[in-house]
């Protein structure tokens, strides 16, 4: 048994090979190649079956008008019998027909054209008997004439007339000989069409990957891909390729940007921290150690702040969309976020509205966060925050403002503090500066919940600065 099956796995495996040559060799071949294998296949195709079709039918359309002939003239020796006349010669035959017989019930011939036997039928009695029967034989005559037989019956007698049907043949080979040799060269020429068709179809791919070859090899910078002057789906292949090359390029050059502005953010207070401990391993005993760990403190402190941006803007860049939308009230979260103030350098205070929104409530705590956080390291006496449900276009939304009366920012630079790692001036000491990515952190969770955040003057000309958050709201 085992053997037996051994055999059988054996050869299975060879036509396992062969069953999957076919795929193997398709696979191999290229783009032009099988469109233009699939081009000639479905024309060749349609060559075969229209010459088959042709053929046929101009068969049955020459064989149907020596039929009607041959009964227009049966009709007519009919109607001659039906007027009494039974004449022993018939009239002369014409339009293909060779010969008009009648003959009796007893297979002899009454009646018979010029030309034609006139004591023997033109057929046997087996064929005979299937013309009265409506058949319509094609026999050979004596002559090797090929002939086709119509009989019509009258009373006891039938009506038998015969045709050439050579003519018809003759019309068949004719076009049988046209097919076999125009049809190869049809082929051919349908071969050589779809292929240089194919070829100058391809050529703008082809350009698409000399120019992708060519951006592998030299990079990003100043390259794409070109694009073909028809408005076509390759067309539209290469813009949709140079958007997304812009893209790579536009995130690499940020990413890059964020690394570099990372390791030097980074650098700075690791460099503080070591000089601190190298004067402190050269002083020894007499070092300060209480001030030394304070010092070593702030900047702990400050990197761990860096990390913890780090890392939300990681997962921000990562999911680059809200990924939960819970509903919740915006304003319960700022009470929750001002209550935990109360020991700031100046008061946070908060007007509160019942506001419904949905979203991420971490994420929008985070917001609230930052926001508040440099409001206070700059405030000069307090922090003032409003969120409240409003109309904006027609739509629910909901408003938050942040207000302090710190120096505030100039208008050119507000934009720009929204950039990763940017921060004014007067922001950038160790003691009160922030990490420069409180903001652009805010900015992101803001646009990934479909609203969107910006900086202005307080309206009531008083110094200080004022984040306005919109939201979009519930609908009510």
């Amino acid at each position: 048994m085992d053997r037996a099956g051994g055999a059988r796995r054996r050869l299975a495996r060879p036509l396992a090979r062969v069953a999957r040559w076919p795929r193997a060799w398709w696979a191999r071949q290229s783009l032009r190649a099988r469109l233009t294998l699939l081009a000639t296949a479905l024309f060749s195709f349609a060559v075969i079956t229209g010459a088959i079709l042709l053929l046929v039918l101009q068969r049955y359309a020459l064989t149907r008008v020596l039929d009607q002939s041959a009964n227009k003239t049966a009709g007519d020796v009919a109607q001659l019998f039906s007027s009494g006349k039974e004449p022993r010669t018939l009239p002369p035959t014409t339009g293909g027909i060779t010969a008009v017989q009648v003959v009796n019930a007893h297979d002899d011939v009454i009646s018979a054209s010029p030309g034609a036997d006139p004591h023997t039928s033109i057929v046997g009695p087996s064929e005979l008997s299937a013309v009265r029967g409506g058949d319509r034989p094609t026999i050979t005559s004596s002559s090797d004439a090929r002939l086709r037989v119509v009989g019509r019956k009258l009373g006891a007698r039938t009506i038998l007339v015969s045709t050439d049907v050579s003519r018809v043949e003759d019309s068949q080979r004719i076009l049988t000989r046209a097919a076999l040799i125009g049809s190869p060269l049809a082929v051919l020429l349908m071969a050589l069409a779809s292929y240089a068709v194919a070829a100058l179809t391809l050529r703008p791919v082809a350009a698409l990957r000399h120019g992708a070859a060519d951006i592998t090899a030299a990079g990003l910078a100043k390259q794409r891909l070109p694009v073909p002057d028809a408005q076509d789906e390759i067309h539209r292949l290469a813009v949709t390729l140079n958007a997304m090359l812009d893209r790579i390029e536009s995130a690499t050059s940020r990413q890059r940007t964020f690394v570099g502005d990372a390791a030097h953010e980074l650098r700075s207070p690791l460099a503080s921290l070591r000089v601190q401990l190298e004067v402190a391993q050269r002083l020894g005993p007499t070092v300060d150690w209480s001030g030394l760990i304070d010092d070593v403190l702030v900047d702990v402190e400050r990197l761990d702040r860096l990390v913890e941006d780090l890392l939300s803007l990681a997962r921000l860049d990562e999911s680059g969309a809200l990924t939960r939308r819970d509903p919740l009230n915006l304003d319960e979260i700022v009470q929750e976020v001002v209550a935990g103030y109360g020991t700031a350098r100046v008061p946070v205070v908060a007007e509160t509205q019942p506001s419904p929104t949905s979203g991420d409530a971490e994420a929008l705590r985070r917001v609230i966060i930052n926001l508040v956080n440099n409001a206070v390291r700059y405030a000069a006496t307090e922090v003032h925050m409003s969120v409240a449900p409003d109309k904006q276009g027609g739509k629910p939304v909901i408003r938050m403002i942040v207000d302090d009366d710190g120096p505030g920012i100039a208008e050119a630079e507000r934009e720009r503090v929204f950039d990763r790692f940017y921060r004014v001036q007067e922001s950038r000491s160790r003691q009160t500066g922030g990490t420069g990515l409180g903001l652009p952190i805010v900015r992101d969770v803001v646009n990934n919940h479909g609203g969107r955040v910006r900086l202005a003057e307080r309206p009531d000309g008083r110094p200080g600065l004022r984040a306005v958050v919109v939201l979009p709201g519930e609908p009510e």
